[in-house]
């Protein structure tokens, strides 16, 4: 089974987040893991004790920034996340929730169909090749590269009866063979998605069911998703969620695919040690400890619904908390294009400013040779794009 981890990078300090026009500058800040996707990774480690499977995490952002914050979420516990994605392109910039879930859907397509066509190779080996060494030379390649699970094909000591085995053994023919790989690749298609509650620096809460309904809009499929999940237990075809909705506690149950969004109650629960062995066949060779970036175009995004421009909400201008509260505005305010002082003039001190930073409380004959310097320019679009993409 595939398990698909929803994570973002969150400003460590909300209070000081830095906006340009309601959009949070990323580049710019420190950031830390959100901390309700810590649930989720909890959740993603229950299902692959669970029924086995490989865990993959998917996020979206600057890789600069995000690939260092994921790295240490290979060894978190139990088991940790086997594969990281970050989707990562200036298109993407300034997504609202409607465009960051179209990004992560797209981003949740491909990771399945990336495992798929693993196991659409080994059926044309076998058509192609039969019982030859290039059958066992490719499922050595695929396996190697953790793209099959341990059923398919497998190096492991304590399994020596995997799909490509038993044929290269003379037990199944190659029609049984392929039609064992099709059963495995109808698997990979009963996928879970798990994310956190909510987001510290957006608090809407609606990029969990979002994603369901991107997901289900690109595999023209439903895809039902359940949320503040406290509780739930996972089958090769279903899962059953506990969740409260205010005072009203619901139990539900749907079928594989789904997208969980898991509430900070969540406790695992402990995977049946009776499931084990078939855990065990599900699971996949180990981990990639190498972050994968795909941008737009590696998803294959319209660049109408991605960014700003795929973005319907309005976000108001941003306040920085524990400072004076400031505004741009295109056309009208100076700002320094570059960092400035501390400076003297006439007995007075100024500064330092930073890069971007208003022209407060500056005497209009030091302004004017600043302008004239080019050291503080008006706030125009130029400079608005090249804060927001920097």
């Amino acid at each position: 089974m595939l398990i698909v981890v929803l994570l973002k990078g969150v400003p460590a300090r909300t209070t000081q987040a830095l906006q340009i026009g309601g959009v949070l500058n990323r580049e710019a800040m420190d950031l830390v893991l959100n901390p309700h996707d810590l649930k989720a990774i909890e959740a993603a480690d229950f299902v692959k004790r669970r029924v086995g499977g490989k865990s993959v995490a998917i996020t979206m952002g600057p890789e600069a920034k995000l690939i260092p914050l994921m790295k240490p979420l290979y060894d978190s516990e139990v088991l940790g996340i086997d594969e990281e994605y970050v989707l990562s392109d200036r298109r993407m910039a300034g997504s609202d929730t409607l465009a960051t879930s179209y990004a992560l859907s797209l981003g949740v397509k491909k990771v399945v169909e990336k495992h798929v066509n693993p196991m659409e190779e080994m059926v044309e080996a076998i058509k192609k090749s039969g019982y030859s060494e290039a059958v066992k030379a490719k499922a050595e390649e695929l396996y190697r590269a953790n793209m099959l699970p341990n059923r398919i094909f497998s190096e492991l000591p304590s399994i020596h009866d995997s799909i490509v085995q038993r044929f290269l053994g003379g037990e199944i023919t190659a029609e049984a063979a392929i039609e064992k790989i099709r059963a495995e690749m109808e698997k990979i298609s009963r996928f879970i998605v798990v994310a956190g509650i909510k987001t510290t620096d957006g608090e809407t809460g609606s990029v969990g069911p979002q994603v369901a309904e991107g997901v289900s809009e690109l595999l023209g499929k439903v895809v039902p998703h359940s949320t503040y999940v406290e509780d739930f237990d996972v089958e090769s075809s279903a899962v059953t969620s506990q969740r409260m909705i205010g005072y009203l506690s619901q139990k539900l149950e749907m079928k594989l695919p789904c997208v969980l969004t898991v509430s900070p109650e969540y406790r695992p629960r402990e995977p049946l040690a009776s499931a084990q062995p078939e855990v065990r066949y599900n699971s996949y060779r180990g981990k990639v400890l190498q972050a994968f970036k795909w941008t737009a175009v590696d998803l294959g995004a319209d660049p109408k619904r991605l960014g700003l421009t795929g973005s319907p909400t309005i976000v108001g201008a941003g306040i920085d908390v524990g400072k004076p509260p400031v505004q741009k505005t295109v056309g009208s305010s100076l700002i320094f294009l570059s960092d400035y002082g501390p400076s003297e003039y006439e007995g007075k001190k100024y500064g330092p400013f930073s890069r971007g930073d208003l022209t407060v409380g500056l005497p209009d004959p030091l302004l004017s040779k600043l302008r004239s310097q080019g050291i503080v320019v008006v706030f125009g679009y130029d400079v608005l794009a090249r804060e927001l993409f920097a």
